[in-house]
């Protein structure tokens, strides 16, 4: 196949934890132009006393940038030639098919801050954990879609009955059938969800049944690049555009889109940086074994049917959470990244004293809160000398971000067997000169950082190569003309 000098245009819409974006692309056979057509904030909502996201102004949100896509498109002499839709994983919405696809019908999403944190000990007691992982390749997490089921399902029992069983359809798939009128599952954003079987690729039909979780409806999982169909005539009409617009079901768990062009050999750290951090390697087929399990990684789908061997951590989130805390107490908006910037002029000053790291994997880390009140803590159960102020407590979590990095490489290496050989951090995070720059310097690693914007352009290369426009995932990538901070190597120090 050769690939299309026809420019054509697709939209990605990127659904992250804190803000999502439309993001469209300019495809001309050999280049992709990106241009953010709309940005929206996003975050958890308290509604009836549960933690939840706001999906309806979510998904209106999602609307109005496509519909600015649609006319940029049209603007340039073209027309919207394909969506996808890729997000963060575990969440789900439990429509009632049939109901209306209005977005004034979309179905209540829970947030997974707000989940049970007793639900795994629960699950536990019916299937051994080390028996689920070995199907599902997934570490048994409070977050975890099963778990957040569980959760549901225990709950609904004391209501009334229900006609029809809830289907279960996890945010891109929501978005999904909210443009098409299609239900499905796609195999990257399924595979969060800790029910599904990682061999089979199918989902876990044992587990649902002994995890009590057969009251709700699963569609057929699909692989990414599949062609789901095209807009409904409401959606069409409401975007302005002058035909349907094909939809497919890209690599749809933003992790897989972000590490689409990951060679499946593990021997490049890969860490995928933004509100979450995702640390790993890239592989050929899961790692479904006990000592995988104990050392804390998990199993995701990849997107050119490669599997992701990784560890979640906190990311971004925790600079967010701190910011926010300090805006509330100063009593007026405190800017991340001037914070940021004043922790890498610290550090790179000859007085600079090492920070205290701490584990950015706790499970109190989670959940929004007093965050520098919890970070000093974890500093000083480590040991260390708690932080003596701001910038200080900044240095600690970079610090303690990119130790975790490098001790997920080392750790992906004893249990693949291949060395480590380089790092390439990308999304929010790679903008960060310091905690690319101590990742370099704690693995003894060169680090590429970018591209920033890994999840829309993963998303992107997948819509081209299924549409026909582009020969490979890789094409894509070497087209790709980013913004100039994006792919900047850094070499350890």
């Amino acid at each position: 196949m050769t690939a299309s000098t026809v420019p054509s245009f697709h939209a990605a819409v990127d659904l992250g934890a804190s803000s999502g974006r439309v993001i469209l692309g300019r495809w001309e056979g050999e280049h992709l132009r990106l241009v953010e057509v709309h940005r929206f904030p996003n975050g958890p909502v308290v509604r009836d006393g549960r933690l939840v996201w706001d999906a309806e102004r979510l998904f209106e949100e999602t609307l109005i940038g496509l519909a600015v896509a649609v006319r940029h498109a049209e603007a340039a002499g073209g027309a919207l030639d394909g969506i996808g839709i890729d997000s963060w994983g575990v969440d789900v919405g439990l429509p009632v098919l049939g109901t209306s696809r209005r977005a004034s019908s979309v179905p209540e999403v829970r947030h997974h801050r707000g989940a049970d944190e007793h639900e795994p000990e629960r699950a536990a007691a019916l299937v051994d954990p080390a028996a689920a992982y070995a199907v599902t390749g997934v570490i048994e997490h409070p977050i975890n879609t099963a778990f957040q089921l569980r959760s549901l399902a225990a709950g609904s029992k004391a209501g009334p009955p229900t006609t029809e069983a809830p289907t279960v359809l996890l945010v891109p798939d929501l978005w999904v059938w909210l443009l098409t009128g299609v239900v499905g599952a796609e195999r990257t954003i399924a595979s969060t969800t800790q029910l599904l079987d990682q061999r089979s690729g199918d989902w876990a039909g044992s587990l649902v049944e002994r995890w009590g979780l057969g009251g709700f409806r699963y569609p057929p999982v699909v692989a990414p690049g599949t062609l789901v169909g095209s807009t409904t005539p409401e959606i069409t009409a409401r975007l302005g555009a002058r035909a349907a617009i094909p939809v497919h079901r890209v690599a749809e768990h933003d992790t897989a889109s972000a590490l689409a062009f990951a060679r499946p050999d593990g021997a490049e750290l890969l860490v995928s940086s933004g509100s979450w951090s995702l640390a790993g390697v890239c592989l050929a087929e899961p790692v479904l074994s006990e000592p995988a399990r104990l050392a804390g990684f998990t199993n995701e789908a990849g997107a050119a049917g490669s599997s992701l061997l990784l560890r979640n951590l906190s990311g971004m989130w925790l600079l967010t959470e701190c910011a926010r805390a300090w805006s509330e107490e100063d009593g007026h908006v405190v800017d991340p990244v001037a914070l940021v910037a004043a922790a890498t002029a610290a550090a790179e000053s000859a007085e600079a004293v090492p920070p205290t790291v701490f584990d950015v994997a706790d499970p109190g880390l989670l959940v929004p809160g007093d965050m520098p009140a919890r970070i000093t803590a974890l500093c000083r159960a480590a040991g260390g000398t708690p932080p003596s102020g701001r910038v200080d407590l900044v240095r600690s979590v970079i610090e303690s971000l990119a130790a975790a990095y490098a001790a997920t490489g080392r750790a992906a290496a004893a249990l693949t067997g291949v060395p480590i050989r380089s790092v390439r951090i990308v999304g929010g995070g790679s903008r960060n000169r310091l905690l690319c720059a101590r990742t370099a310097e704690l693995t003894g690693l060169p680090v590429t950082a970018g591209p920033v914007e890994a999840s829309a352009l993963g998303n992107l290369a997948v819509q081209l190569v299924a549409a026909g426009r582009a020969p490979s995932l890789d094409a894509v990538y070497r087209g790709h003309r980013d913004d100039p901070a994006d792919d900047q190597g850094q070499g350890p120090t």
